[in-house]
C-alpha cells in the first residue's frame, strides 16, 4: 500500500477533490466527535478556504491510497507573538487508521516546518485517552493545557437564564463589526485582560491587543465575511471599557457562534460583569439572529469560575480537549524512528 501525497490548493481544487476531502472529514467528525452535529459540505470547505485569522499562512496536503483520499495534513504558521510555532492538524479516514498514514503525512510535512525555523510544533487538540492522544504521546507530544468545550443549545435554554441585571455603576454598549472610534483605545486595553486566563504550559500566546491591532482585526474579519458581535461594560465614573465579550460567526457556519474572548479588567472583577455581558449578548442574539442554533466556547479546565458562569447561562460541557505540543527537533527524531506505511 503506497501513500501518494499531493498539495491541496483550496481555491483551485476540483469539485471532485473537494467532495472527496469533505467525505473524509465528515467521517472523521462522526467517529471522533459524535456529540457534534454532522459536518456539512459548506462548513468543511468553508473552513478549508477561510481558516481562522490567528492561523496565519496555511498550507494543505492530501494523501491517496489506491486512488482514495485517505487523509489530510494542514500546516498553519501564526505570526506575531506566535511566530515561533508551527501548528499541524492531521486527519485520517476512520476506515484507514492504524496503518501509518497519519505518521507518514506528518513526516511529509516536517521539511516544510524546518524551513520556517520554528522551534515548537503544536498539535491539534485531542480528547484525553483517545487513540489520537495515544498516538501523539508515542511521537513525543506533551499535554500542555486542558480545556473544557461548552455548548449552549439556544432552543433548549430557558431565556430567563439571560435575565441578568447590569451591576450598579456600569452600562453596556453593543456593536456589530468594527469598534467605535471613541472606545477603541479602552476596548483594546480591556481585551488585554484575557492574558490573565490560565493557559497551563501552553506555548501559544493570546493576541497582544492594541488599538492598531483591533483595527487590523476588524478589517480582516470584514474581508473574510465573519460577523463580529461585541458587548462591553463601561465604567460610568470614567467612561472607559472595563469588560468585553466577543462572538464570531463564520460565513460557512452561520448556525453557530464562537466565543472569541470574555475579559474583565482586574480592578472590576467580583461584581458579576462577566455573567452580565454574556447574558446581554445572548438576549440580543436571540432577538436579532434567530438562525443561530448554538454558541460554543472553550475555557481552561482549571477556570472553574468561568465554567460556572457558562453553566448558569445554559451551557453544557460537550468534551474536554488537551492541547499537545513538542519541539521540532524532538518530533523529527521520533518520526525518523517511527514505522512507515512502506
Amino acid at each position: 500500500m503506497i501513500l501518494d501525497i499531493q498539495p491541496l490548493d483550496p481555491a483551485s481544487a476540483s469539485e471532485r477533490v473537494l467532495s472527496d476531502y469533505f467525505a473524509m472529514r465528515a467521517a472523521c467528525v462522526a467517529a471522533d466527535t459524535p456529540e457534534d452535529p454532522p459536518l456539512t459540505y459548506e462548513t468543511s470547505i468553508g473552513r478549508l478556504r477561510t481558516p481562522p485569522l490567528e492561523d496565519g499562512l496555511c498550507r494543505f496536503w492530501v494523501g491517496y491510497v489506491d486512488g482514495r483520499l485517505a487523509g489530510s495534513v494542514k500546516l498553519a504558521l501564526p505570526e506575531g507573538e506566535n511566530s515561533g510555532i508551527a501548528s499541524i492538524e492531521v486527519n485520517v479516514h476512520p476506515e484507514l487508521r492504524c496503518r501509518g498514514i497519519g505518521t507518514d503525512l506528518l513526516r511529509f510535512v516536517m521539511p516544510a516546518v524546518k524551513e520556517t525555523q520554528r522551534a515548537t510544533v503544536l498539535g491539534f487538540p485531542v480528547k484525553p485517552g483517545s487513540a489520537g492522544a495515544r498516538r501523539a504521546e508515542h511521537l513525543g507530544f506533551d499535554v500542555t493545557h486542558s480545556m473544557s468545550m461548552q455548548v449552549l443549545v439556544i432552543a433548549t435554554a430557558p431565556e430567563t437564564l439571560w435575565d441578568v441585571p447590569v451591576p450598579s455603576g456600569y452600562r453596556l454598549v453593543h456593536w456589530t463589526g468594527a469598534a467605535p472610534d471613541h472606545l477603541v483605545d479602552s476596548y483594546a486595553l480591556a481585551r488585554q485582560a484575557i492574558h490573565d486566563a490560565p493557559m497551563g504550559q501552553l506555548s501559544y500566546r493570546e493576541t497582544v491587543w492594541t488599538s492598531e491591532r483591533v483595527r487590523v482585526t476588524d478589517r480582516e474579519l470584514l474581508d473574510a465575511g465573519t460577523e463580529q458581535r461585541v458587548v462591553v461594560a463601561i465604567d460610568e465614573a470614567t467612561g472607559q471599557v472595563v469588560a468585553t465579550h466577543v462572538i464570531h460567526n463564520y460565513p460557512h457556519r452561520r448556525e453557530i457562534g464562537y466565543v472569541h474572548d470574555t475579559s474583565v479588567l482586574a480592578a472590576h472583577r467580583g461584581h458579576g460583569l462577566g455573567r452580565a455581558i454574556k447574558a446581554a449578548l445572548m438576549r440580543r442574539l436571540n432577538d436579532e439572529r434567530p438562525d443561530l442554533e448554538r454558541i460554543c466556547t472553550t475555557t481552561a479546565t482549571t477556570n472553574s469560575h468561568m465554567i460556572g458562569i457558562n453553566r448558569a447561562l445554559g451551557y453544557h460541557t460537550a468534551r474536554t480537549l488537551d492541547w499537545i505540543e513538542t519541539t521540532t527537533e524532538r518530533l523529527t527524531e521520533e518520526l525518523a524512528a517511527a514505522p512507515s506505511m512502506g
